[in-house]
């Protein structure tokens, strides 16, 4: 005991003795974290947000094509920082966005939430897709319920949804599309919306309760293709191309060798074995040959979506009803609509077990309240500070597009009229 007790007390001087070359570095690392904090949500609380809703026309035929030309226009955002000084002094941020698709009272609504100064860019995409959609301003829905939920008239179920692909670097997976769906060559065939269910859920909900889905969305560079290129060629089995050797592990390796030789030599009283390098077997630049058609699919999947634009995205929901209404079963629903998007042997969205209200064992019930309150706090503010999986314009139009002529859902907002400009020759005077 006493011995341990002697490594322990000269553990702490040595620890205590060193103090002045790692404390600087840790004091500086929460500095730097803490500053960081502090500045982006001082920025971001500057910032003018407003909330545009969407009512598309009524005539729509074509697929979620239209809405993937609009993710496509929005790319453009990407670029927000472009300095050191904006982003370490000035805590300037990538702009985002949020596209929402909410059901409130039996009503299905479509809102995008974004700073005032992209309205112009946000209404210019939509107007070039969809001619004859109205946009106009309005309240923010979310402050119209109460704040302190749950309570004993309100309750909620909410979660996050996050990619469920293994391995390390999952977003280079697609989740399943409306590609997946149809045929884009083929206009004589139906198109199967993917979201006429959650339209259908929309329209069932009763007074006093609420569905918010929102997806938020902000651009982000090419980097995360070369990444799942990677992850394709590994799958292929591509073999890396070696490196060319540099001058200092040239004069490394020879002198290695020349010191084994003498020694070989001194020991053995023998000239050192000659160095004659092995005539490497013909291989295969890939194992493209073995494969089976599923991984073929899968690697074809992987390219596929690295081909177009990407955007880091979050994606929050959250069902919302008085006490004497309030059913897990418009959970269910909207789950099941959402697994649809299941690409079984590749990617799906599934809710994030550390973001999802619910709690087990001990003080469950306090725990379970203080996660509803996150994420209503979430949803409220869109805030959006950690890492996103990463969603191709694909892949978004998928999840958010404006409901096409084959949702017969009877509270789906549409334009029943068409707009018109004025004539050309109409006199000024």
């Amino acid at each position: 005991m006493p011995e341990a007790f002697e490594i322990y007390f000269n553990f702490l001087n040595f620890l205590f003795g060193t103090a002045w070359l790692w404390l600087p570095i840790i004091l500086a690392v929460v500095f730097f974290q803490s500053w960081m904090y502090y500045i982006q949500r001082f920025h971001w609380a500057g910032l003018d947000w407003i909330l545009l809703e969407v009512k598309p026309p009524k005539e729509i035929e074509s697929s979620p094509k239209n809405m993937e030309q609009i993710f496509a226009g929005l790319w453009g955002a990407y670029g927000t920082v472009g300095y050191k000084y904006e982003k370490y002094i000035k805590g300037i941020s990538q702009d985002y966005f949020s596209f929402e698709l909410v059901g409130i009272n039996g009503e299905a609504h479509f809102y995008l939430r974004l700073q005032k100064k992209f309205r112009n860019l946000v209404e210019a995409q939509i107007y070039s897709q969809y001619p004859q959609a109205e946009i106009r301003e309005v309240e923010d829905y979310v402050w119209k319920v109460p704040a302190d939920l749950p309570n004993k008239n309100w309750n909620l179920w909410g979660c996050r949804l996050a990619m469920t692909a293994p391995g390390p670097y999952r977003s280079a997976y697609p989740i399943r599309t409306y590609v997946d769906l149809m045929d884009v060559n083929k206009t004589d065939e139906p198109f199967f919306d993917p979201l006429a269910g959650l339209m259908e859920v929309f329209g069932k909900l009763r007074q006093g309760e609420q569905v918010w889905l929102q997806i938020l969305f902000r651009p982000t560079g090419d980097g995360w293709q070369k990444k799942s290129r990677a992850v394709a060629d590994k799958l292929l089995g591509k073999k890396e191309k070696p490196k060319p050797e540099t001058l200092f592990a040239l004069d490394r390796r020879t002198w290695a060798e020349s010191v084994y030789d003498v020694g070989y030599e001194m020991v053995t009283g023998k000239l050192a074995p000659e160095r004659n390098k092995k005539d490497k077997k013909d291989e295969p630049p890939s194992l493209a040959m073995h494969l089976s058609p599923g991984e073929k699919s899968i690697i074809e999947a992987i390219e596929m979506k690295a081909n177009k634009k990407g955007f880091e995205s979050k994606i929050n929901f959250v069902y919302i009803g008085r006490s004497n209404v309030f059913t897990m079963a418009n959970v269910s629903a909207t789950m099941g609509i959402i697994a649809q998007f299941a690409n079984l042997n590749m990617n799906s969205l599934k809710p994030d077990g550390k973001m999802t209200t619910k709690a087990y064992y001990f003080f469950a019930k306090a725990r379970k309240a203080f996660k509803q309150r996150t994420l209503m706090r979430m949803m409220r503010t869109r805030s959006f500070w950690e890492p996103g999986d990463i969603l191709n314009i694909e892949e978004l139009a998928t999840l958010f597009h404006f409901p096409t002529v084959g949702v017969k859902s009877p509270m789906t907002p549409y334009m029943d009229t068409r707009k018109g400009g004025p004539p050309v020759d109409l006199p000024l005077e």
